[in-house]
């Protein structure tokens, strides 16, 4: 999925770096509706990208069967291989890779969580669909732009805008 999360500048950002994180890596991004295109107004940015890298490094990938396992491995081989090359474009693209990216441990499909700063609208790694436990964060400066940039996609099955205000809650969502 490539479905936007939309984060305006009167949220609790604490909340909204975990709702877009429960969003993005629950099923560990494969899933069709994953939130994999966070945007960020440009007056958080900075502090949600700290928050966000934060909590991506406390999420627990490992065995799951294990209780204490928030993420499992990803489906096969071909999906891990796919995953750590688009990883690897966003890198050479120019992303700022803030934690992750890399193959946890030495055996099965196991990627740690990833989320890359600074993504570009043109990158491959916000236009293809990954499928996996990456997240990207682009910054955005006001409602038209970003209702632009969220619509700018051949994915995205779902959306969600964190707002405390119902009526750019409302005019947001109708628009994307």
């Amino acid at each position: 999925g490539k479905s936007p999360n939309i984060i305006m500048t009167d949220v609790n950002v604490d909340e909204a770096v975990e709702w877009a994180h429960l969003g993005l890596f629950s099923n560990m991004g494969q899933c069709c509706v994953a939130g994999s295109r966070t945007f960020v107004h440009e007056d958080i940015y900075d502090e949600f990208v700290k928050k966000a890298t934060a909590r991506a490094k406390r999420r627990v990938v490992g065995d799951p069967y294990d209780l204490t396992t928030e993420s499992g491995p990803v489906i096969d081989n071909g999906q891990f291989n796919k995953i750590l090359n688009l990883i690897e474009s966003g890198k050479k693209q120019g992303a700022n890779l803030t934690t992750g990216g890399v193959k946890k441990g030495d055996n099965g499909y196991f990627i740690e969580n990833t989320v890359f700063a600074d993504v570009t609208d043109d990158m491959q790694i916000a236009k293809e669909e990954i499928f996996g436990p990456v997240q990207s964060i682009f910054k955005f400066k006001d409602v038209e732009e970003v209702i632009e940039r969220a619509n700018n996609s051949s994915f995205g099955l779902a959306a969600a805008v964190f707002t405390n205000n119902v009526d750019n809650a409302i005019s947001i969502s109708n628009a994307v």
